[in-house]
């Protein structure tokens, strides 16, 4: 990747909206080759999206963590569709080893938490679950 990739990738992260004629004046090149760099990044998948950032404690979940699950071999696809749409459930990811799934749970609260814990073991199929809640992020978001 060129040098001006990362320098424009880098703007981006400290601000997603930057203009692309802000992003020129800083990097003193042209709003067209920011613009084209840009479009070339999207198309070959370096820029993948952009994001927002929640800031305030009231919009963002305030409880996390992951519920690592057992299920039985013939009703694992059963346990999914279960599972599936289940708005504190964002991601389910299949794993090998002694779990055979991992949810990831996000909750306002530590009751909600257990509530859907429960509710998580009462899905036909599921034999064993072990939780682990999110204490702290020290690397990303």
């Amino acid at each position: 990747m060129k040098d001006l990739d990362n320098q424009i990738i880098a703007l981006l992260k400290q601000n997603a909206r930057m203009l692309v004629t802000q992003m020129a004046r800083e990097l003193g090149v042209s709003r067209v080759t920011i613009d084209a760099h840009i479009k070339k990044m999207e198309t070959s998948g370096v820029i993948s999206g952009y994001t927002v950032k929640l800031g305030t404690e009231e919009f963002r979940h305030k409880v996390s963590g992951w519920i690592l699950i057992s299920v039985q071999a013939n009703k694992e696809e059963h346990a999914i569709e279960k599972m599936i749409g289940t708005p504190e459930i964002p991601r389910l990811h299949t794993t090998n080893g002694k779990w055979d799934l991992a949810a990831e749970i996000q909750v306002p609260t530590l009751e909600h938490f257990d509530a859907v814990i429960s509710k998580l073991r009462q899905i036909d199929g599921i034999t064993e679950t072990d939780t682990s809640l999110l204490l702290s992020s020290r690397i990303g978001e």
